[in-house]
């Protein structure tokens, strides 16, 4: 029987190794869902700072006191320049009265005349008019800085009235109105520049020769109930007018000269400040929160504060205001119904908060305070 043999000769199979199939990304997939991440990341802290937060405005209070003068006076000097810390009773500046008012007042009370000037003569009326001349012109050259202010002022503001003129948010009018002050105000000023020429050329035609530099000092008698006083005036070289001897003013208070609008030789009317002065402490947050969260914070309360720069800090609220006040105009949006808020006075936790606050001065900063 013949024998049957499926394997005579070995077949060779040959094994081929599939290769691996790499997977693309799906970019579409992951940019997709990470927007819908960070929209619901957004979401989230929306909600959370909309309904678990209150948020407040406010700006960096230093108490401060304007220095003023009761009477126009001339200023000769100061004793202290802006950023000086300074103490109580420490001298400021010095000054020195008019009293070529009182030279020319003639009432019941007390009468004072050139006339009696020891070493003058009858004919001394011109001091008085070239006085009156200089002041004159003195007040002119205040008006005309006013106006080179608001000059300046209206310009800036043309750019940004003129878009919105553009956008139909102001009407034409008010773009009219703006350039019709400002010629108004050039014409007013060349008018004062004018007079001031005019003034200055009638003053050379008074009084007698020009006597020798310097000042010198003059007593005038004056008659009050019968009595004779001889009080002592000094004639001011470059103006020829006749001032009291020099006052001095002293500092009130402990504190910062932040600010002199004075120069020295300069006239310092009774209305102007003269210097501002500022304390070293305390320093106060002046926050402005929305009516409707009143019921969620009272006084003790501890508050987060954050600073332009992104410093934040803590403070306490201590006190509230009777009345509401209209929100400021830095927080107040425009054309928008103006604004009343709650306003209350918040202080730093400890002195080392104070010393943040102080850089901050009048700076809007952030108040915000969990609900809860």
């Amino acid at each position: 029987m013949k024998s049957v043999n499926f394997q005579r000769n070995k077949a060779l199979i040959r094994v081929v190794n599939e290769q691996k199939i790499k997977k693309q990304r799906n970019w579409d997939k992951i940019l997709y869902l990470g927007l819908l991440s960070c929209f619901l990341v957004f979401l989230v802290y929306y909600l959370i700072t909309k309904y678990m937060y209150i948020h407040a405005y406010g700006h960096v209070i230093i108490e401060s006191t304007r220095i003023r003068l009761t009477d126009d006076s001339r200023i000769i000097e100061f004793y202290v320049k802006e950023g000086d810390r300074i103490k109580q009773n420490d001298t400021l500046f010095s000054y020195a009265l008019d009293r070529d008012d009182d030279i020319s007042t003639n009432s019941s009370a007390q009468a004072i005349s050139i006339g009696n000037i020891v070493g003058g003569s009858r004919d001394d009326w011109w001091v008085k008019e070239i006085y009156a001349l200089k002041k004159k012109i003195a007040l002119n050259n205040i008006d005309i800085s006013e106006n080179d202010v608001s000059i300046s002022g209206y310009k800036k503001e043309i750019k940004r009235i003129s878009n919105e003129v553009i956008l139909d948010v102001l009407p034409k009018s008010r773009l009219d109105y703006i350039q019709n002050e400002i010629i108004s105000l050039n014409t007013e000023n060349k008018k004062l520049i004018k007079e001031n020429k005019e003034l200055t050329e009638l003053m050379k035609t008074l009084g007698p020769a020009k006597t020798k530099r310097g000042s010198k000092g003059l007593n005038i008698r004056s008659r009050s109930g019968g009595n004779n006083l001889t009080q002592t005036v000094n004639k001011l070289a470059f103006s020829e007018e006749l001032l009291t001897e020099p006052k001095y003013f002293k500092s009130p208070m402990n504190g910062i000269a932040t600010r002199i609008f004075v120069h020295g030789y300069e006239t310092a009317l009774k209305s102007e400040e003269i210097m501002a002065l500022h304390e070293a402490e305390p320093a106060y947050i002046k926050a402005y929160f929305n009516q409707e969260d009143l019921r969620y914070f009272k006084e003790g309360d501890l508050f987060s504060i954050e600073f332009p720069d992104g410093t934040i800090s803590k403070g306490v609220l201590k006190r509230f205001y009777i009345a509401t006040y209209v929100l400021p105009e830095e927080f107040q949006k425009k054309y928008e119904p103006t604004t009343r808020s709650i306003a209350a006075d918040i202080y730093p936790v400890d002195s080392l908060e104070i010393k943040k606050w102080k850089t901050f001065y009048k700076m809007g900063v952030d108040i915000s305070k969990t609900k809860l």
